[in-house]
């Protein structure tokens, strides 16, 4: 029996050829990095791979963040002839403005800090950023100014150069000093199936003074100028669903530094930071976290080397650098530490839901955590060991 209905084409069966890729709206962006970013297009057999290659490049245009909108126009024009022998691709393009500006603030229970922030993007026409930052905090002074400017890769926008310039001025008043650092740093960030790599080498040129009268001599004796000359090696794993109120994921940071390639300061050290974040019920998040680190003094360690531990950023729940070994008041610092947490986050009760209020929870949690100084001639382990006895715990809302 013979039927007149036709089957329907499948897109993955219907064959096109891509003759044209065009990128409309350019104005100060240099068109090859462009056309690296969207010469895929161009190898699309089928009707389906022109949309699927044509959506990816879309995407990693806009990964650029040079562009304000990115839109796609397929199409099937004509020749001279009448009929139709190719597809065109077109995409509208529209540029951010050239300079940009943000003001940004954090504000706790114990500190905040205020930072503004001026950007001139896509400087060169590859995509490059000059930022420039400038960030105070409060009520413990502190005010910096950096100088950044980034370079990605053209062909792949995860691998970047970054080089800065810095200045720091900080009043550490738990550990009564202030100190000054000027410095430089060259930094390479590149993905690897474990996470986003950066691999940096520094220059900080440091200066300790304006004790309060108070200080120890322990603490003294680390005055003057010092020279760091350190390389770094970070790797971080974010698989967070939401950077700033995540329900579900995770988020791993490990930092290797050794200090000694120059200058006066030799150490090695490391720091791991591991976050877990699951979903309970009725909107409510928990969370375990663990931070540890381990200096290795290769000459005596000084206290701007230091870990110090307590307050909202290291420990919360515990004054600001409330752990560890003190002296006269003040905190030392020191050479190996652990910290944990548990934390459950509840959504504001009897308040509509909206995309403000879902990121402003009820923050319940249990801290603990331990900080020791580092004995020369005991080995690494039993460092780690040590800290274990003697801990701290804290909980509250």
């Amino acid at each position: 029996m013979l039927s007149n209905e036709r089957a329907p084409i499948q897109m993955q069966d219907f064959e096109v050829k891509v003759k044209r890729v065009r990128v409309v709206g350019l104005l100060r962006t240099k068109a090859d990095i462009v056309a690296e970013h969207v010469k895929d297009v161009l190898k699309a057999k089928t009707l389906h791979e022109a949309i699927i290659k044509s959506f990816e490049s879309k995407q990693r245009l806009s990964d650029l963040e040079i562009f304000k909108n990115v839109s796609i126009h397929l199409d099937a024009p004509k020749n001279s002839a009448g009929s139709y022998d190719g597809m065109e691709v077109t995409f509208h393009v529209k540029e951010y403005r050239m300079l940009a500006s943000s003001v940004a603030a954090n504000a706790g229970t114990q500190s905040g800090d205020a930072s503004l922030t001026f950007t001139l993007r896509n400087l060169l026409g590859r995509a490059e950023q000059l930022k420039s930052v400038s960030m105070t905090t409060f009520p413990y002074w502190g005010q910096t100014l950096q100088l950044h400017f980034i370079k990605p890769y053209y062909k792949n926008v995860d691998k970047r150069l970054l080089l800065t310039l810095g200045k720091t001025n900080t009043k550490h008043t738990a550990s009564g000093f202030q100190e000054q650092v000027t410095g430089a740093q060259a930094e390479v960030q590149f993905p690897s199936f474990l996470g986003k790599h950066g691999l940096a080498l520094s220059w900080d040129w440091r200066n300790l003074g304006e004790f309060s009268p108070t200080v120890p001599l322990s603490v003294r004796q680390d005055a003057g100028h010092t020279l760091k000359c350190a390389v770094k090696h970070t790797l971080e794993a974010d698989e967070r669903d939401d950077p700033v109120a995540p329900t579900s994921g995770y988020v791993a940071r490990l930092t290797h530094e050794l200090a000694g390639l120059g200058g006066d300061v030799f150490f090695g050290k490391m720091d791991v930071h591991m976050q877990v974040f699951r979903e309970l019920f009725w909107n409510w998040v928990f969370s375990v976290s663990l931070w540890t680190g381990f200096l290795k003094p290769l000459s005596p360690s000084k206290i701007n080397d230091r870990f110090l531990l307590g307050g909202p950023t290291t420990l919360r729940g515990f004054g600001l650098w409330g752990i560890g070994p003190r002296e006269q008041g003040h905190s030392l610092g020191g050479d190996v530490y652990w910290s944990t947490g548990a934390h459950l986050f509840i959504p504001l009760p009897f308040v509509p839901r909206n995309e403000l209020t879902e990121r402003v929870r009820v923050h319940t949690f249990l801290t603990a955590g331990n900080l020791i100084q580092y004995r020369k001639g005991k080995c690494a382990l039993c460092a780690c060991r040590s800290t274990l006895p003697h801990r701290g715990t804290n909980e509250g809302c």
